[in-house]
């Protein structure tokens, strides 16, 4: 026996995720696309400023006894930073250094230079769009394109005969966010709709 719910409680239990109404989630699907792309966000965001800055974490520490201890450790060695070494430390060299798959020319054969300002440019660009919500068009062509060229830079992949596992999620999830909307649920991405050029969402 099927029971009508009213449209009301539907509504009640929905978020309207763009602005005309096109897209909608149950509250829960919204909520949890929202905690995806933050989290994405914060990711990407963590790798730029580590990679940019030479930050350093570990999760353990041994001292000289031999003892294990697990926390939040951190240190900073500028040298190992591109910003902070005057951008004289590439963050890429060694993942090109490894590149064999079909599309591993692009980066092998682009100057070090622009390979690092490009990879430095796309994690950092990322992480501030999708942590606030904003240029959410940009970041998921932008993310779906820079996971796919490394996916299949070092295609195939050392954990499975095709999919990488990693990469492949990313390029879909930052993807999958731009089509839900996901900018304007614990985002910026309504306002910034409002006030930036089209070209800009």
């Amino acid at each position: 026996m099927s029971v009508e719910v009213p449209e009301r409680a539907i509504e009640h239990h929905t978020v309207v995720m763009d602005e005309i109404g096109r897209v909608r989630l149950p509250r829960g699907g919204a909520n949890m696309a929202a905690a995806l792309r933050i989290g994405l966000g914060l990711l990407y965001l963590w790798a730029f400023f580590a990679q940019g800055f030479g930050i350093v974490y570990t999760n353990s520490e041994t001292d000289a006894n031999g003892s294990v201890s697990y926390g939040w450790h951190f240190d900073v060695d500028t040298d190992r930073g591109w910003i902070s070494s005057g951008f004289e430390h590439s963050p890429t060299e060694g993942f090109i250094g490894g590149t064999h798959g079909p599309l591993a020319f692009i980066p092998q054969n682009l100057s070090t230079g622009i390979d690092d300002f490009g990879w430095m440019f796309a994690i950092g660009g990322l992480g501030f769009a999708l942590t606030l919500g904003i240029f959410m068009g940009i970041a998921g062509w932008g993310g779906f394109a820079l996971n796919l060229l490394i996916w299949f830079s070092s295609f195939p992949p050392s954990s499975n005969p095709v999919l990488d596992g990693e990469h492949m999620a990313f390029a879909l999830s930052i993807l999958l966010l731009m089509y839900l909307r996901a900018g304007n649920r614990f985002g910026l991405g309504r306002w910034w709709s409002a006030h930036t050029p089209v070209w800009l969402h």
